[in-house]
């Protein structure tokens, strides 16, 4: 089980160090004294940035992780930026025509998109009926259209969906649920709040000393900053929404907003220990109330390591997690009717 989540990304990593390696090469080359009056070098490094790296994500990422192909435009359109700010500017004369292959590339990536949406949206629905977690839902989605779940992406939308368009949205649970809050007690709005405030305020001094400096790197810290204020308001909400469950079924769903979730059978649990503060690291420990900026209440032992999703998929081994929830006494108690007298 261990080696599972690092074996997944080998192809990942491959590509990742290939980069560097090709990168690394053409730099060299284009800093040789004889670079600029030599046609062939030019001509060699944009082929090399502009067709073997994107030929080599192809190879090493879109086909082992059966991506999109539409993702190679995405790839395409970043090694010709690559190539542009490698090259000097007199000799990127072997980079004109890839402006037409940029434009076929959106072309593309847009058609790709629209002939995807429906059936995303179709896929969506239909996972919604089995399961009110909008974050699961969307996950099934892209298993059933692309074949992966493609948890980055899930992310990226679940952000903008909890930040942005969940302010009407109900919590998602069933009737019949055990459902147990971690907000109304703790000091974690509260907590958001004050870290989003003061972001705010750094934001603005920060933005105002990067202006003096160079505008580019004040425009790229202001989205930074946004993005983190989104991250937050996301958090903020998903937080709301996504309460911890038991379902009726006997499967306990930990949830800490959109970033973190454990889904195992109840009767797994061997042990429910009310506790003050974070316990000591141990290995296969996990504090999942640190996302809440609260101290934990509780310590649930797992009769075996299990594989817990992390912020952006990340995969976490879990033997003990630490954990908040505003009324951990039902929560015992509920565990009680079905593990016994452990909890």
């Amino acid at each position: 089980m261990t080696a599972a989540p690092f074996a997944r990304y080998r192809f990942a990593a491959g590509f990742a160090l290939l980069l560097l390696a090709v990168v690394g090469v053409e730099f060299l080359i284009i800093q040789r004294s004889d670079f600029a009056f030599r046609p062939a070098l030019p001509a060699a490094v944009s082929f090399d940035l502009v067709v073997l790296l994107p030929t080599l994500f192809y190879l090493l990422v879109v086909r082992p992780y059966r991506l999109p192909v539409g993702t190679v435009a995405t790839a395409f359109a970043g090694a010709v930026a690559l190539a542009f700010w490698l090259l000097p500017p007199a000799q990127q004369t072997y980079l004109a025509w890839t402006k037409y292959g940029l434009v076929a590339a959106e072309g593309l990536v847009l058609m790709l998109g629209l002939l995807n949406l429906h059936r995303l949206r179709q896929a969506f629905r239909l996972a919604h009926v089995q399961t009110p977690d909008v974050v699961a839902s969307l996950q099934a989605a892209f298993q059933s259209v692309f074949e992966r779940p493609l948890t980055f992406v899930v992310t990226e939308i679940s952000l903008v969906y909890y930040a942005l368009l969940s302010w009407r949205a109900r919590a998602e649970v069933r009737p019949a649920d055990h459902v147990f809050t971690a907000y109304r007690n703790s000091a974690f709005t509260a907590s958001l709040a004050t870290v989003g405030l003061l972001s705010v305020v750094e934001m603005g001094v920060a933005h105002v000393l990067l202006l003096r400096w160079s505008p580019t790197a004040a425009l790229w810290g202001g989205l930074l900053h946004g993005y983190g204020l989104l991250l937050l308001l996301a958090h903020l909400r998903a937080v709301r929404l996504r309460p911890v469950r038991l379902t009726d079924s006997g499967e306990l769903v930990l949830r800490v907003g959109f970033l973190w979730e454990l889904r195992l059978p109840a009767t797994l649990i061997t042990a429910c220990i009310p506790i003050n503060d974070v316990p000591s690291a141990t290995p296969g420990l996990v504090n999942a109330a640190r996302l809440l900026l609260t101290p934990p209440n509780l310590l649930l032992t797992l009769n075996e390591p299990h594989y817990a999703s992390g912020p952006y998929g990340r995969p976490q081994k879990v033997s003990q997690l630490a954990l908040y929830l505003d009324d951990p006494a039902s929560f015992r108690t509920a565990l009680l009717s079905l593990v016994g007298p452990g909890c």
